[in-house]
């Protein structure tokens, strides 16, 4: 299409830049909860938050942190699979300060959140709580090993029961590699950050589990995520699945109690940021050509 005037030649490329940036981000797609609809129907409910003012008014308050002697450090001790750069690389802005508008409106919205939990979306929440991937769990001998060998298959679970750990050797492989990095870092940024956890602020708020280590960003949502944002790659199709998939593990995180909205955000951001930088990398773009070419080739001769 030719414009005649020059101004909308530019404000059409404009347009399509962005556009084409929006996409590429995975950030055009609003979602929503699908597994935990009965009690929320927000569509990106972490956006209205995002908008209060998060500057604290009271020193002592804001001044509080996760106790250090409380945070595990052996996830600091990790190696590279892939990508062996400094922690700083990865850049989330400041979580909102104690006092602050916005983290005093999502203590309310985790207490809301509670108040609406059955033995139901417990046992939900129960059952996304094991969704997470140990490097130092390879034993097959070990009682945890089938738990966390079939985690990183958690989001794209809706390709089938064909989509699991045996049937994909490098695929688990690969993902099991990107779980190992992924860890690292969002670990360096929670030792970093220190951000208490809620009900170290709000004595109301009835957390289901007791955690080792500081929330921003939320560990849950970063690994999600960044699982996400790979298979999307393979089956751009179904990234809004994927993505759907990830929402809900992260948002189980603030229906336990354990995790602010903004720990959520925060591990998505990380999540795009770490999966670029992955894709610059040769060894994991070579691994990722193979795992691509396994998976294609099961979803294929099961008929998907």
């Amino acid at each position: 299409m030719k414009f005649q005037n020059i101004k909308y030649q530019i404000f059409f490329r404009i347009f399509i830049l962005a556009f084409s940036l929006a996409v590429n981000c995975n950030y055009l797609i609003a979602q929503r909860s699908i597994e935990y609809s009965t009690i929320t129907t927000d569509y990106d409910h972490v956006e209205k938050f995002s908008k209060l003012n998060l500057v604290g008014h009271d020193a002592v308050v804001d001044s509080q942190r996760f106790p250090v002697k409380d945070f595990s450090m052996r996830n600091l001790k990790l190696r590279a699979a892939y990508l062996d750069i400094p922690a700083s690389t990865f850049k989330l802005k400041p979580f909102p300060e104690n006092s602050s508008e916005q983290t005093q409106a999502e203590l309310a919205f985790l207490l809301e959140l509670q108040n609406k939990r059955t033995p139901e979306i417990i046992a939900m929440t129960d059952s996304m709580a094991k969704v997470y991937y140990s490097p130092f769990v390879l034993n097959p001998f070990d009682a945890d090993f089938e738990r966390n060998a079939s985690s990183p298959f958690f989001i794209g679970r809706n390709l089938g029961k064909w989509f699991n750990y045996k049937n994909l050797p490098e695929t688990s492989r690969v993902l099991q590699n990107i779980y190992q990095d992924a860890t690292y870092y969002f670990f360096c940024l929670k030792a970093n950050f220190m951000r208490p956890r809620p009900y170290q602020l709000n004595k109301e708020i009835k957390n289901l589990e007791m955690l080792s280590h500081g929330f921003y960003p939320s560990g849950h949502a970063s690994a999600s995520y960044v699982n996400a944002f790979v298979l999307s790659e393979i089956l751009p199709e179904l990234k809004e699945i994927f993505l759907t998939n990830a929402y809900d593990v992260a948002f189980s995180r603030e229906i336990r109690g354990v995790h602010y909205p903004s720990d959520s955000q925060a591990g998505k951001e990380f999540a795009r940021q770490f999966v670029n930088l992955l894709f610059k990398n040769e060894a994991f773009k070579s691994d990722f050509a193979k795992m691509k070419n396994e998976l294609l080739k099961k979803k294929l001769a099961n008929g998907n």
